[in-house]
């Protein structure tokens, strides 16, 4: 634990009432507040007007206080968005329970200005913390600040509509680090080309195949179709419901998706699970350096339904390309239906990269039909998705949301269901207040509960993404607006350990990721969003030496060793890309 803070800041901060901007908390209730407020006013309009004295002059505003920063410490105890709040957004700051009031502090300068009270005391059952949260949303003058309470100091961040300056363009742009197949002019992570050659189909006679291009997936060099329908329908979502859209968006998603085209099997439709080589190289060599056979992996149903519903939204986005689309995407669809009693995906003899296993098709075969109907409006594709359940979810083993997004974005579009509509709007909404009850109750902003997973952030990311689905295409909902603001700030730093999860953004962020690239040059990719803490910390030797028997939230480690805390992946980044998008940040 680092020293308590010295006297000196001690003495400022209780000294508060000194400071230009202060906080008190009134015995009166805000309606009589305003009962008083307006008697003064009606007396004041009352009295009678004095026209032989002469008012004194006003007394100089007393300079702000000043605050010896350098005398203190840091505390890991203060937990703050380390890139910032925009100038009229609601900032709060975490403190420990014995942190009541809390100042904050101009950096430049340490000049105080404002002092605060912060509020009741609550345990927090994900990281068994207690803790009050701290709200200084009246401070609106830009410049880098700290949160400084009797713990100690916050990690600095800005106050300024410039605050998340870069972070967007980077989790976009980390799509681009993760190219395969071509050379990249990367500055030190650049590569030649890689994995370019023809690659085995598993279980032929010497039947070699061109899948060349597309993005590894994750810290590995796999190439895997059922994440990358997630990510491709990610930042689509995202260039079609922002405010201010990136034109890269839609350059950076075809690389994808020109690669996916070349996994459909020519002949049934059936669409390759994924491309690899036989097991993962050492971490810490560059793409090239993986010289190993490359194996495709057998047709599998998720990844062929998911395969049509992407081949079918990217339609919409490129006009030029429909008609290859389409016809891609229905042929993987017919495909997926004859056959969709097969067996879930599993690694099959000899192959033990990357799985992503999912025995259950019905929620992926429910978003192609979605996106087929909303792209080309034929009834058939209506009557299927009539015909079975609504499913809900945005990881890669639960895609129905993607599938409602499509029905109720485009439902002006076609001849919709009112029925099945309302199923829709009902069960985005149910989804939602889930959401909403865990958000409410967390002080650090987010909606996890208690269940902290492989790749939890990405949790964090897909919550947060379907409260602005749910504003954007059912009903304009303020509320859940802010709470998706408040989802990133939880990955920027304002957590239970002060932890910026995105590489390269926030004094703390994570600086050693499970990723081969960033391990071989010794300095970690920007614009990467980390997997975050994960309770089973059984799979992984590095966090279970480090972090076992700790509570949820705080089961992480920022070393390069911790695959199940600290790998990255593609669809980690695309979902808080998503809503940094739809929020015009």
């Amino acid at each position: 634990m680092k020293k308590i803070i010295s006297i000196v800041l001690m003495l400022c901060i209780l000294t508060s009432c000194q400071t230009p901007q202060s906080t008190e908390t009134s015995s009166q209730p805000p309606a009589a507040q305003a009962e008083v407020s307006a008697g003064a006013a009606e007396a004041e309009q009352a009295a009678p007007e004095e026209t032989t004295q002469t008012s004194a002059p006003a007394e100089p505003e007393a300079p702000p206080e000043i605050m010896d920063l350098s005398s203190a410490e840091l505390s890991e105890q203060v937990h703050v968005d380390q890139l910032g709040y925009r100038l009229n957004d609601v900032k709060k700051a975490v403190l420990a329970e014995g942190d009541t009031e809390f100042s904050v502090v101009r950096v430049s300068d340490g000049a105080v200005v404002f002092t605060g009270t912060s509020g009741d005391a609550y345990t927090d059952l994900a990281s068994l913390d207690t803790v009050r949260v701290a709200e200084f949303t009246d401070v609106k003058d830009e410049g880098e600040y700290v949160v400084a309470t009797g713990s100690g100091l916050s990690y600095p961040f800005t106050i300024g509509d410039n605050a998340y300056e870069g972070l967007r363009f980077a989790l976009l742009n980390m799509l681009n680090y993760q190219k395969c197949g071509v050379e990249m002019d990367l500055g030190v992570w650049a590569h030649e080309a890689c994995h370019a050659e023809p690659a085995l189909i598993y279980g032929s006679d010497g039947v070699y195949k061109d899948v060349s291009g597309g993005w590894h997936d994750a810290g590995d060099y796999g190439r895997y179709i059922v994440p990358a329908a997630q990510t491709v329908a990610d930042i689509l979502l995202g260039y079609e419901l922002s405010p201010n859209p990136d034109a890269e968006v839609l350059d950076i998603a075809w690389f994808e998706i020109e690669w996916m085209l070349k996994m459909q099997d020519e002949e049934t439709g059936g669409v390759y699970h994924k491309v690899s080589c036989r097991s993962f190289n050492a971490l810490n060599q560059m793409p090239q350096d993986e010289t190993g056979e490359l194996v495709i992996s057998p047709i599998s149903i998720t990844a062929t339904a998911d395969f049509a519903a992407t081949m079918a939204m990217a339609a919409r986005f490129y006009p030029d390309k429909k008609d290859e689309l389409l016809a891609a995407s229905v042929k993987a669809y017919d495909y997926a239906v004859a056959n969709q009693d097969m067996p879930g995906f599993r690694n099959p003899s000899g192959v033990s990269t990357g799985e992503y296993g999912d025995g259950y098709n019905k929620d992926e075969l429910f978003w192609a039909a979605c996106e087929l109907y909303a792209t080309t409006g034929e009834e058939k594709y209506h009557e299927d998705i009539k015909a079975g359940n609504i499913h809900s979810g945005l990881g890669w083993a639960d895609m129905g949301t993607f599938g409602m997004a499509a029905y109720l974005m485009h439902a002006k579009d076609f001849e919709a269901d009112d029925g099945l509509l309302l199923r829709m709007k009902n069960k985005l909404l149910g989804d939602c207040q889930g959401i909403m009850k865990n958000y409410e109750t967390d002080p650090y902003g987010t909606s996890l509960g208690t269940n902290y997973y492989w790749g939890s952030n990405m949790g964090v990311g897909n919550n947060a993404m379907s409260l602005l689905l749910y504003s954007r295409t059912i009903e304009e909902t303020p509320e859940y607006e802010l709470a998706a603001l408040e989802h990133m700030r939880y990955l920027l730093g304002r957590n239970s350990i002060s932890q910026g999860y995105i590489t390269g953004f926030g004094e703390n962020a994570a600086k050693n990721p499970h990723h081969r690239p960033s391990v071989a040059v010794g300095e970690a990719v920007p614009g990467m969003v980390v997997g975050g803490p994960n309770q089973s910390t059984g799979d992984d030797p590095t966090l279970r030496s480090n972090r076992e028997g700790y509570p949820p939230a705080k089961c992480y480690v920022d070393h390069q060793d911790s695959y199940a805390s600290n790998e990255i992946t593609i669809y980690w980044n695309s979902p808080v890309y998503f809503v940094m998008a739809a929020l015009g940040l």
